[in-house]
């Protein structure tokens, strides 16, 4: 029987239960670890008005005076200058996103309250999809914060990114790059997001209900010598077009990553079945290199 193309393969589905992620494949759980990208419905449904209302905002000017709303603009101002490095709003003229990165120890200080409580849902929602995939793996439960860099506590760094893709700019719409993380959560609602898929760049468009989930750089590392090996998948966003577009595209996601606190986390860890956890990488230091390859015009952000 001759191969399904890899770009008309379908992407795995599965929904978020209390008994963990369910697929509507029998072996949508290994394909989904294969492919890197799945989709996946949460229990209930979660309002995320404040999270497109601020995507949609968050580069403008602030109102002139107090108006409904306003909490949601004039985020421009704040820059790794106020916040810290590898936060705030950043603007970048190889791509067209201008984005703003938030961890969640800036949340309350910044965010709307209805964008607070929805950062924490997508927090909970990509450590439950973690501790899911963790079950299925053949690493010791002993072993999980540890290896995996504390990321499922509150010690962990759980960043929320917004992108606004500008179509008057000239630019590709996002680099070629791998997230470095544990576990990303996506909120998109237009087609542009494509996967690197057997030497070919499919589309994963969005679906009603659904995030698109995939798993980082960290992940891949931690499993690549373990029975059921993750894939951190190359993945880009092509270049938006204004004759194209109705309204400017817009995403965000939840970035599960490890703790910055080296008490708390050595470094990123491979598991080897026969000698256990081994120390491969200073977390921070990859986490600075993967993001500054990504954002350079002439290089991708890959490992």
């Amino acid at each position: 029987m001759p191969s399904i193309p890899a770009c008309n393969r379908p992407w795995q589905q599965a929904t978020l239960t209390n008994h963990g992620l369910q697929f509507d494949q029998a072996n949508g759980m290994q394909q989904a670890l294969l492919d890197g990208f799945f989709f996946v419905e949460p229990t209930a449904p979660i309002d995320l008005g404040a999270g497109d209302r601020f995507a949609r905002h968050f580069y403008l000017p602030p109102p002139p005076n107090e108006q409904r709303g306003c909490a949601y603009r004039g985020f421009k101002t704040q820059t790794e200058t106020e916040l810290g490095p590898l936060q705030g709003y950043f603007c970048r003229d190889a791509d067209q996103t201008e984005q703003f990165f938030l961890r969640s120890t800036h949340w309350q200080q910044l965010f709307p309250q209805a964008l607070c409580s929805l950062a924490q849902h997508l927090k909970a929602l990509a450590i439950e999809v973690m501790l899911a995939v963790l079950k299925h793996l053949d690493i010791p439960r002993a072993l999980w914060l540890k290896a995996t860099g504390h990321c499922m506590t509150q010690a962990g760094t759980h960043t929320l990114t917004f992108n606004h893709f500008r179509p008057h700019v000239k630019a590709r719409g996002l680099n070629v790059h791998k997230d470095s993380g544990w576990v990303t959560v996506l909120r998109s609602l237009e087609p542009g997001l494509e996967v690197l898929r057997e030497g070919i760049w499919c589309p994963i468009d969005p679906r009603p209900g659904c995030f698109i989930v995939n798993f980082g750089c960290a992940m891949e590392i931690l499993t690549r010598h373990t029975a059921r090996p993750v894939a951190a998948v190359a993945h880009r966003v092509v270049q938006q077009r204004p004759e194209h577009a109705k309204e400017d595209r817009f995403s965000y996601a939840l970035f599960l990553d490890s703790s910055l606190d080296k008490q708390m986390c050595e470094g990123l860890y491979t598991y080897k079945p026969e000698h256990g956890l081994e120390l491969v990488a200073d977390f921070e230091q990859f986490l600075t290199s993967i993001l500054d390859q990504t954002y350079q015009p002439h290089s991708v952000g890959l490992y």
